[in-house]
């Protein structure tokens, strides 16, 4: 059977500091990352069943001080920040010749982050620049290296081929900044370089996130002190129904799954319990009867093309629906919200004409609200947004709802098609009035 697209949002946390490991000072940690993977948007199986084409690289900005901090001691937690620690893209299966896709099945891609601890001393802003622009060469080489040598016999990267990779960045990282910075600051840099704490590469693989998973990860460096960083994986696929209802499946199906919630690591730092450690359900939270979504499915052949609007806001559900499923492990509250909109939703296209259930509307406000506080710009943007309109949804039919959603754009003042002039402003701080003017036309407050 064909794998299906996924939806990845791929996740560095935060840095636990159990010993900065700079004497009487405080340390200055810095973090180099780069996100890759490997897939069917660049890259193709050849004839003769080899891979073809470049990763995907997706780098991440600064050096010195990226991490918003030059003060890091004993104890404290370090938040990285999202331009940093987060990736959303979509893993797309790498397809065979049509000459052979009836005989062999596409490929499952992979996707990964590396990330470098520094700590600062007395290397140059240029010269740690120089490094960081290493790295994401390094990297790109060291991908293009393994998309060579895969074919159909050969398609898992193995941990000696990581291991490799991890021992090659650091002594192109140091040639690349002696290239960079001049005799003294070579000198100056020589007697006391930035540290490199530790270096760290995860890989996950396509079928193992197909097709709902939530995974946590972590990596202590007893190096330099001692620094822990921590991580998490979320996977769906494109539809939001479809992800949800094999999320509650998955977790129905047993005291605590392990597609839907596992842990790299037992070892999770006791002030990170509750966000870090393998996440378990409880079965008796989690035994819900499934959800038959054919009415949804339906209605998304039928009425709903009829109102192309709402496609822009189902795009913003599908966005998030990854992080929602992270969100789902860690919240039960939000979690029964999830249930109840999922066992309510095909019962809602089957009736167009019956009212909006408050009740719903409330578990959609607890959601949105809940991913206004999500490190992602983007999805604090997307939740307001959203936030901003659901009260036009009250008091109306499930039909009148769709209408007004047809018309107004997600926009941070979305028009509405029918009336230029009507705006929905931020937190609904504007009434949807007329003033006095020309009747033939709609006047703006």
């Amino acid at each position: 059977m064909a794998r299906s697209l996924i939806r990845v949002n791929l996740e560095l946390d935060s840095i636990f500091v159990h010993d900065e490991g700079d004497g009487w000072g405080n340390a200055e940690p810095y973090l180099w990352t780069v996100f890759f993977k490997v897939d069917g948007h660049t890259v193709s199986v050849t004839d003769s069943l080899t891979l073809s084409g470049p990763p995907t690289i997706e780098t991440t900005p600064g050096s010195h001080g990226n991490l918003g901090t030059t003060d890091a001691d004993e104890g404290d937690t370090i938040i990285i920040p999202s331009g940093i620690g987060e990736w959303e893209t979509i893993l797309k299966p790498i397809p065979t010749p049509s000459s052979i896709s009836s005989l062999v099945e596409d490929f499952g891609g992979m996707i990964g982050v590396v990330a470098v601890l520094m700590e600062e001393d007395n290397v140059s802003d240029d010269g740690a620049e120089a490094g960081h622009q290493a790295l994401n060469q390094a990297v790109q080489d060291a991908i293009q290296q393994i998309i060579n040598t895969r074919n159909i016999t050969n398609q898992d990267v193995s941990e000696e081929e990581i291991a490799a990779f991890e021992d090659s960045i650091q002594s192109e990282v140091e040639d690349a900044i002696k290239d960079q910075q001049n005799f003294f600051e070579n000198l100056w840099s020589w007697i006391n370089p930035d540290d490199t704490i530790g270096t760290k590469v995860w890989t996950f693989k396509h079928d193992d996130l197909d097709p709902s998973t939530v995974i946590n990860f972590s990596h202590r460096w007893k190096n330099e002190g001692d620094w822990e960083i921590f991580g998490h994986l979320s996977s769906s696929v494109l539809c939001p129904a479809n992800s949800l209802s094999n999320f509650f499946s998955s977790i129905g199906s047993s005291g605590s799954s392990e597609k839907s919630a596992k842990s790299e690591s037992s070892e999770m730092s006791s002030p990170f319990t509750a966000q870090t450690a393998l996440l378990k359900v409880e079965k008796s939270h989690c035994e819900n009867p499934p959800v038959d979504l054919e009415p949804l499915h339906k209605f998304r052949d039928g009425d709903y093309q009829k109102m192309p609007g709402l496609a822009k806001w189902f795009k913003l559900a599908e966005r998030h629906t990854a992080r929602l499923l992270y969100m789902l492990v860690t919240n039960k509250e939000l979690r029964d919200s999830a249930y109840a909109l999922l066992k309510w939703a095909p019962e809602m296209v089957q009736n167009l004409e019956a009212p909006v259930s408050n009740e719903h509307l409330d578990h959609a406000q607890r959601i949105l609200v809940e991913l206004t506080k999500q490190r992602s710009r983007n999805a604090r943007i997307d939740a307001s947004r959203t936030l901003d309109v659901l009260p036009l949804m009250r008091d109306k039919t499930t039909g009148e709802a769709m209408n007004i959603l047809d018309q107004i754009q997600p926009a941070r003042h979305p028009n509405t098609a029918g009336d230029p002039c009507l705006r929905v402003q931020s937190k609904l701080k504007k009434k949807l009035t007329k003033k006095d003017g020309p009747k033939d036309k709609p006047a703006c407050e």
